[in-house]
């Protein structure tokens, strides 16, 4: 912990460690602070996230409260589940048993990862649950020349844990992965003075209790502030329902080898004539393909919706206050606007009365008065 005591009513710039009850937990010249948001930004619907660089002030040292009032941007990374901002890499942790290991689930989380630009790297947690060499090849046979990097720990076995700790030194790193697949056990096995909350898994649905229930960046070695990994609640089922097909196929690392040979160059690599991937179909892990299947399948999905209400979201809507009565009127493009009376008072207020003011009929045909 620093000695550094700002004065009263400073203006620092920190990191949001943690998001909850309506709070922001902001740590600042090794001070955490207790923040409220600026009205302002809520009005300017910036979103805050964890991992956040931000600017504080009305600084009080004493109680250690502070005001958010600038988030300081472009951010180097964002991820959607779990939501967070700046992290260096990401970690998916997956249990080898108890859960049992999901192959689809795990592609799931590795291919969110990496649309958001960062360095997956996958976890297999409770390594110790299994001295077979056989089930760890079957994963990092898949994985590894794809270029994911397969870490097998346990918290029973320093070896393991000392490799993992290696991979996050010096980087923000979020461990993501399904409630039960040990992040928290981890965490706790590289600091015990964390002392975080961890449950059983449920032995009638075969997976884990949320434990974890926000997320919060956390300091494995308190000597090793530029250490800090993100402790994030499980998801059981991420889905690309955001995302457009073309942006999943070309991140796909499956498809390396044989995209630019597609007849196309927005093959999705499913059905298409002249499909270099479908042509070494054999080549591909089946439960790599079968992943991607389904996920292509939602972002299907979701560009066909898109598409049926992209009328709706070029133009939008808007509603207004007519005499005590709100009524839904159609927002124009700014083009396709005429010019508002408002607007035309202006010009002639601003111009000299000697000078011809151009205007026509249409002028009084405004969005602000529909009739």
């Amino acid at each position: 912990m620093s000695n550094f005591m700002p004065e009263a009513n400073a203006n620092l710039i920190g990191r949001v460690r943690k998001y909850h009850s309506n709070f922001y937990y902001v740590e600042a010249e090794g001070v955490l602070y207790e923040c409220m948001l600026r009205g302002l930004l809520k009005k300017e619907g910036i979103e805050v996230l964890v991992g956040d660089q931000v600017r504080l002030d009305s600084v009080q040292p004493a109680n250690r409260t502070a005001r958010i009032i600038e988030v300081l941007l472009p951010r180097k990374s964002v991820i959607s589940r779990p939501r967070m901002a700046n992290a260096d890499q990401a970690i998916v942790v997956y249990s080898l048993h108890a859960p049992e290991f999901d192959y689809h689930q795990a592609d799931r989380y590795l291919t969110h990862i990496k649309l958001a630009g960062l360095k997956p790297i996958l976890c297999i947690s409770k390594a110790d649950l299994s001295n077979s060499e056989a089930e760890r090849l079957a994963i990092s046979d898949i994985y590894e020349p794809l270029g994911f990097q397969v870490l097998f720990t346990s918290v029973h076995q320093p070896e393991g844990l000392e490799a993992l700790y290696q991979e996050v030194r010096s980087k923000v790193t979020v461990l993501a992965g399904p409630s039960g697949s040990g992040k928290s056990s981890l965490l706790n096995a590289l600091n015990p003075d964390l002392k975080l909350r961890v449950g059983e898994v449920s032995e009638k649905i075969g997976r884990g209790q949320h434990t974890t229930r926000h997320v919060e960046l956390l300091a494995p070695d308190p000597a090793d502030p530029s250490t800090l990994i993100a402790d994030t609640p499980g998801f059981s089922n991420l889905k690309f329902n955001t995302v457009l097909p073309t942006d999943l196929a070309a991140i796909y690392p499956d498809f390396e080898p044989w995209r630019d040979q597609c007849a196309f160059s927005d093959c999705l690599h499913v059905d298409e004539a002249g499909c270099a991937v479908l042509g070494n179909r054999e080549k591909l892990a089946s439960s790599r393909y079968e992943s991607y299947l389904n996920m292509m399948a939602e972002a299907r999905e979701y560009k066909h919706e898109s598409s049926k209400t992209s009328q709706k979201d070029e133009f939008g809507y808007k509603r207004i206050d007519r005499k005590g009565r709100e009524i839904k009127i159609l927002r124009l493009r700014e083009k396709d606007r005429d010019v508002s009376r408002r607007r035309v008072r202006q010009q002639f207020s601003q111009v000299d009365t000697d000078e011809e003011v151009p205007f026509s009929g249409s002028n009084f045909e405004s969005d602000d008065f529909p009739i």
